[in-house]
């Protein structure tokens, strides 16, 4: 399948990519040409992404409502009401490009990379295929009217924004407890994936975003406490993913969002490498990655050991374990670098800003070595920490067979 780059005015590399009908937008920050974050509030910044997204979906041959997924990474700090008027600012921008109902929509708390950045967008998009809305009765709702969607079915594929535990009006449910919101959560994506004529089987990219400052052996502990859950909704084998710590979501007492996307069909490869790394609990039947039709979807990739123990105490050696890692799994679908389309890096970077860049050149320079520029579209941001301690990145990865 042919892949079409489209390279932005103020990035350096790929900032989208069209392959046949489908287009996956990297992320986009409020950047001059320079590379330099412009705008110093976040309604300014919001709307110099969007125009930017924009722009690019019309290099690649596509429109707003051709959109059928989008994400924004935010950083603000503060209580509750900070984090309302900030993202209220957002959505009075964002509102204006799309009409009702428009694509999916997900909201975490993250660490950007640009100094002075308030907020990141990335997007997929469908050119050409009719769309089928989601929305379950009964389903849970924003606290106040918005034009986005909980999920698309456009082809065989499923698209769903992040399920959370709320009821219909936006209230949390199970506050404080990570096993109740942990089960409406992945209800609701239960719910989700059978009202596009799917199952949990169908499910293919699942993200789990979730919040957690503890430390040490606490972080295992909680992933497993927060998974004994998932596994209940979970398909064996299960589908790939990522588990990520975040600071928070738009309402602080949220503890857990997940996301994911499905294709329909049985006809799928699963990728499982012999002597890979491993989950901390035994016999979990998780995934490292699907092949199915053209789609290649890989799951977060961590250095690891085969007990979920990190290898490697520095960012260079577990960035290119990591990219190994990714190789390993590319090459059980007889897939290669070069059919990558989008990579997905999450990492941990702590310090001032300069020791900030220092990390995210060093991930960059190990990238170089396996993606070659312009190299595949990409979204990065940081996170509070990964599924097990003392992992310090994690990558998934969007492939796509050229047969």
């Amino acid at each position: 399948m042919k892949q079409q780059f489209i390279t932005g005015k103020n990035h350096q590399g790929s900032q989208a990519v069209r392959v046949g009908n489908l287009i996956l937008v990297g992320g986009i920050m409020s950047l001059n040409e320079r590379g330099e974050v412009t705008g110093d509030d976040i309604a300014t910044q919001t709307r110099n992404c969007f125009e930017t997204l924009k722009r690019v979906l019309a290099e690649a041959g596509a429109s707003m409502t051709d959109v059928v997924k989008h994400n924004i990474y935010f950083q603000c700090d503060g209580d509750q009401a900070s984090v309302q008027n900030f993202l209220d600012e957002v959505d009075q921008v964002r509102i204006g490009y799309f009409t009702d109902p428009g694509p999916t929509t997900t909201e975490i708390r993250v660490g950007l990379d640009r100094k002075g950045a308030l907020i990141q967008i990335d997007a997929w998009a469908v050119v050409g295929e009719q769309k089928e809305l989601l929305s379950p009765p009964g389903h849970w709702g924003w606290r106040k009217k918005l034009p986005f969607s909980q999920g698309w079915k456009v082809g065989n594929m499923i698209f769903t924004g992040s399920q959370r535990s709320l009821d219909q009006t936006g209230t949390v449910l199970g506050e404080g407890d990570i096993e109740i919101q942990t089960d409406h959560a992945f209800r609701n994506l239960d719910t989700m994936l059978r009202a596009a004529g799917g199952d949990r089987h169908s499910l293919m990219k699942q993200n789990t975003y979730f919040r957690f400052f503890g430390e040490g052996r606490e972080v295992t502990d909680y992933w497993e406490k927060m998974t004994n859950v998932r596994r209940r909704y979970m398909s064996i084998p299960s589908a790939a993913g990522a588990g990520l710590r975040i600071t928070g979501f738009p309402n602080v007492n949220e503890l857990i969002q997940v996301e994911g996307i499905g294709v329909l069909g049985d006809d799928k490869q699963r990728l499982q490498p012999e002597n890979h790394w491993d989950w901390s609990i035994p016999n979990t039947q998780f995934t490292q990655g699907w092949r199915i039709g053209p789609w290649a979807f890989i799951g977060g990739q961590i250095s690891a050991d085969n007990k979920a123990k990190a290898v490697g105490s520095d960012m260079e050696t577990q960035a290119r374990n990591v990219f190994r890692f990714i190789r390993s799994v590319l090459a059980e679908g007889n897939l290669k670098e070069s059919d990558v389309v989008k990579l997905f890096v999450y990492y941990a970077a702590d310090g001032d800003w300069d020791q900030i860049a220092q990390t995210k050149a060093v991930i960059d320079r190990v990238q170089q070595e396996f993606y070659p520029t312009p190299g595949p579209v990409q979204t990065s941001f940081r996170v509070s920490g990964f599924a097990f301690e003392d992992l310090l990145i994690e990558i998934e990865a969007f492939a796509v067979c050229r047969d």
